[in-house]
């Protein structure tokens, strides 16, 4: 087995992409992708120490994506190589702590 070992994908806040990275290199998803489209071999980490191939694929959107086995550490369960979704947290835990009144404060009603 030779090319690229990819062990994960996440989301780069500074370059606003998502970047693939391995041992010895971390690259846009999309820079992997192009390389992969013209022969660059990538396989991707499987969890119990093996490797599985990467190839480029449609999405049901028409994109080009990277695919390979969903049991991959990079891979979503479709087999997508993708950064995880950002979800904004709904509330702040420290903005649901009561405030602390003074007692020498009164409250006009």
């Amino acid at each position: 087995m030779s090319g690229l070992v990819i062990k994960g994908c996440e989301y780069d806040p500074i370059e606003s992409k998502d970047v693939v990275y391995g041992d010895g290199f971390r690259m846009e998803l999309e820079q992997a992708i192009a390389l992969a489209s013209t022969g660059v071999e990538f396989w991707a980490a499987e969890r119990d120490g093996s490797a599985a191939p990467v190839s480029v694929a449609k999405n049901e959107y028409g994109e080009l994506i990277l695919r390979t086995e969903p049991t991959a550490y990079a891979a979503n369960p479709l087999g997508e190589i993708s950064a995880p979704p950002i979800v904004p947290r709904r509330y702040r835990p420290e903005a649901q702590m009561p405030a602390r009144i003074h007692p020498g404060y009164a409250v006009a009603a």
